[in-house]
């Protein structure tokens, strides 16, 4: 944890930017603010009124930025932690007239611009903004393309293989990436399950190509721990199709009520878990995460 005097020039910094950020873009709708509470809640903290320990909202926002043709539009999402810009913000984007090829190269070569040309200590968001539009041309067709090879179209790509992909994570608390996972999962046409909390546990099943767009776009953000456990794959046969593979209903978020603790240091019902689990043919999976084999009804603690 930096000191509190870092902190406060931190967030002083990240106010300032975002400030510049709207009058950059002062049209309605340019840039959304996640929760307007937070730029409060940090005004607060700013003026002596809270300790940092009750600190708990960061800013994130969504800026619209216009692509080369007017049809097309690039949507940068992005998450400040409380020690941006020591470390790095969370930025994606979403690009829905791109092709997943396209949308890739892109994000791929922003996140290589964040990582080896931008300075630690200085702002991010203004030269990510300025590298976004002084290379999104490189990026966009001249002319339509295609349904075929559209972004909209990962939803309904050419099935020909079913996987199933199981992800671990240190853990997962941040909204940010909780939102990002409900959103990546509706727009690949995934479903499974995310439990948040320490560890947190990703599954993900649907077409193969999605579910490594998913994982993709997953590893690109920052984490203190992220591994894939296991995935399986099925290539479809004559009659089967991706959805009757499928053994969960939908993408959702999923809590096992946390025992021993609050908060951060809430950890899942493990029987309620396994529980869940079994019920869907996927108990193998519960040692993988855990290291010992699960039983209903037992926390495991």
């Amino acid at each position: 944890m930096a000191a509190d005097m870092d902190v406060h020039q931190m967030l002083e910094l990240q106010l300032s930017e975002i400030e510049m950020i709207r009058s950059m873009f002062p049209n309605p709708g340019e840039v959304i603010l996640d929760d307007e509470a937070a730029v409060d809640e940090i005004r607060t903290f700013l003026d002596g009124k809270i300790h940092y320990d009750s600190l708990s909202l960061r800013l994130g926002f969504t800026l619209k930025v216009e692509g080369p043709n007017d049809k097309d539009q690039i949507e940068v999402v992005c998450q400040l932690p409380h020690e941006y810009p020591e470390v790095c913000p969370e930025v994606f984007l979403r690009t829905p007239t791109l092709s997943r090829s396209q949308h890739r190269s892109l994000s791929d070569a922003l996140q290589i611009y964040i990582i080896n040309d931008l300075e630690k200590g200085q702002l991010y968001m203004c030269s990510v903004i300025q590298w976004i539009q002084d290379n999104k041309e490189s990026y966009f067709t001249t002319e339509n393309e295609s349904n075929s090879d559209s972004v909209k179209d990962v939803v309904h790509p050419k099935y020909d293989t079913f996987s199933r992909m199981w992800i671990y994570s240190h853990h997962i608390y941040n909204k940010f990436k909780r939102k990002a996972i409900l959103e990546f999962s509706d727009e690949l046409n995934l479903t499974g399950f995310c439990m948040p909390g320490k560890p947190g546990m990703i599954c993900i099943e649907g077409d193969n190509d999605n579910v490594e767009e998913f994982w993709h776009r997953i590893r690109r953000m920052q984490w203190k721990r992220v591994v894939m456990k296991e995935k399986e794959d099925t290539k479809l046969g004559l009659g089967q199709t991706i959805d009757k593979l499928r053994r969960f209903d939908g993408f959702e978020e999923r809590s096992f009520e946390p025992r021993l603790g609050k908060g951060r240091d809430a950890r899942a019902d493990r029987g309620l878990l396994y529980q869940f689990l079994e019920q869907r043919g996927c108990a193998h999976i519960f040692p993988l995460y855990y290291g010992v084999t699960g039983h209903a009804g037992d926390d495991n603690d």
